[in-house]
Order: structure tokens, then sequence, then C-alpha cells
């Protein structure tokens, strides 16, 4: 039986007010997760410009995944180059894709490596797809639930850095938790339809006005809300640990 979810009280506040804010952002997912997964390694340590400019490259160099994983690694990493970090993304994007390989032989399945992974993922559940994810080389949670969330349309909840800060300043969750602990945290208690919008609008937020350094609290409209400034105590307010 699933537990229901219920959101705190603090976290359904600031989801309104995000919302009340920037709106509400609407997911288009490809339904493409191993073209998503590849792109989401080469969004590592790098601007969005830079790893879709290197994503771009990569698909325009080779015709297929099957092609990108039996090419020699000094040719992957040429073209990906803009992307950063290129020979050691080159080798991840192989590996994962080898991995696969291995799986789908082992099935004897004969589909295109795309068809065969979006098939293993369709039909699993979101955690079953996430604990699916975390088992290939390299991937850990945030690129999980990335591949679910942008790509399926799954209630995957990742954090990255914007989420991560603008969280623990808000007091949704406490100033120690980390990013695995917060992955968890935000599964118990962020319903299903709140996932993709209340990602996408807090790393808006984190962009926009909760820099890293210098944050904008005078403009910041979630100034009533925010452990930060001190108008709520995190330890009221943030997602409890069990």
């Amino acid at each position: 039986m699933t537990t229901a979810i219920i959101p705190t009280l603090h976290l359904a506040r600031v989801y309104e007010k995000l919302i009340a804010f920037y709106g509400e952002p609407i997911n288009e997912p490809d339904y493409d997760p191993l073209g998503g997964l590849v792109a989401t390694i080469l969004s590592q340590h790098t601007s969005d410009i830079n790893s879709g400019r290197a994503y771009q490259q990569l698909i325009e160099r080779f015709p297929t995944w099957e092609a990108v994983r039996d090419a020699p690694t000094h040719t992957v990493a040429e073209a990906v180059k803009s992307g950063g970090l290129a020979n050691i993304k080159a080798v991840r994007i192989q590996d994962v894709l080898h991995t696969l390989t291995e799986q789908q032989q082992e099935q004897g399945n004969t589909q295109p490596l795309a068809e065969y992974f979006s098939h293993e993922l369709t039909n699993r559940t979101t955690e079953e797809g996430l604990s699916y994810l975390r088992e290939l080389p390299g991937v850990g949670p945030k690129t999980a639930a990335c591949v679910l969330m942008f790509h399926l349309d799954r209630p995957a909840f990742p954090i990255d850095t914007h989420v991560l800060r603008t969280a623990r300043r808000l007091g949704l969750i406490g100033p120690k938790v980390n990013a695995d602990q917060a992955h968890t945290l935000f599964a118990k208690v962020t319903l299903p339809e709140w996932v993709y919008p209340l990602h996408v609008n807090l790393i808006r937020h984190g962009r926009r006005i909760c820099h890293a350094q210098k944050p904008e609290c005078d403009t910041c409209p979630l100034y009533s809300e925010c452990a930060f400034v001190g108008s709520v105590n995190a330890q009221e307010t943030a997602i409890p640990m069990m």
C-alpha cells in the first residue's frame, strides 16, 4: 500500500508563492530517455548553451547511439569538446552505452538501444526507474531524476545547486541536509503534479533573486517564508528527516 503524500504547510505556501510570482511552467517531455541521459551527462559542470551545443554536435557526428558506443573514445570527446571535460564525459557516455548493450544482450533483445532503454524505463515505476538508472555507471540521483522528470514526465525531483541552496534558505530542508538526503525528503512531501513546477521555479528563483552571493532579499517574493532572513524557523518548517 502506497503512503499518501501530504505536503508540509510551509512547502505549500512556498509553492503557491512561487507559482504566483513566476507562473506555472509546463513540462514538454520528448520521451527520449537515452538522448536525455546523454544530454544530462554533457550538462554537468557547464552551461546549458555549451552542453546543448555539445549534444547537437554529437548527434550530427554519429547517426545512432550504437555508433557512439563503438567509436574510438577520442572521436566522441572531439565531438563534445564544447561542453567541457570532454575526455571524462566521452568515457562516461560510452560506459553507459556499453552497460546497456550488455544488459540488452543478456535479455536477447534486438531493438535499437534507444528503444530498448525507453522500454526498460516505461515499464518501471518512478522509484524502480530511479534505482535502475542509479545502477548505470556514473549516474547519480540528480541525473536519474532529470532523465525521468524532463524526458518521461515522471514525478522525480532533481536537486541541483540552485534547488539545494534555495530550499535550505527557505527552511524547506535543514541547513545540513545534503543533496542525496534532499532527494529523499522532497519525494516524501511533494505531490506528483507539483514536482516539475516546484523544481523549475526554485531554479528560477535561485538564478534571478536568491543568488549564491548577494541574494536580492529586499525584492524577494518569498521574504515572509525565508529562514535565511529569519522570517521562519527552519527547525519548525523543514521537512522531517524521519
